[in-house]
């Protein structure tokens, strides 16, 4: 998924939103982003609280970033981000 189809997907939602990564039966918290090599990769974590609806998209919404494929970390290496569902109030992508 473009990180330009994810913002505008989630302007749709609540601002107060959680977004999580869900990962087969696991829920990570998605606490911040890092760029690298013209994509975005979601720094996610068990412990911490995720971000905000409108946390999470002050962080993606720069010009520069609109085409860029965002992927998750998932153990050893990076998944690539398809979509979303929505679950008690909480954004879960995977």
């Amino acid at each position: 998924m473009r990180t330009i189809d994810l913002i505008l997907l989630l302007n749709d939602f609540k601002k107060n939103n959680r977004i999580f990564v869900e990962d087969g039966d696991q829920r990570l918290a998605v606490v911040d982003i890092e760029i690298i090599d013209d994509s975005i990769v979601l720094k996610t974590s068990n412990k911490l609280h995720g971000l905000k609806n409108w946390e999470f998209l002050v962080l993606l919404n720069k010009k520069d970033y609109y085409e860029f494929p965002i992927f998750y970390h998932n153990k050893n290496s990076h998944k690539q981000l398809f979509g979303f569902r929505v679950a008690n109030d909480c954004l879960l992508l995977g």
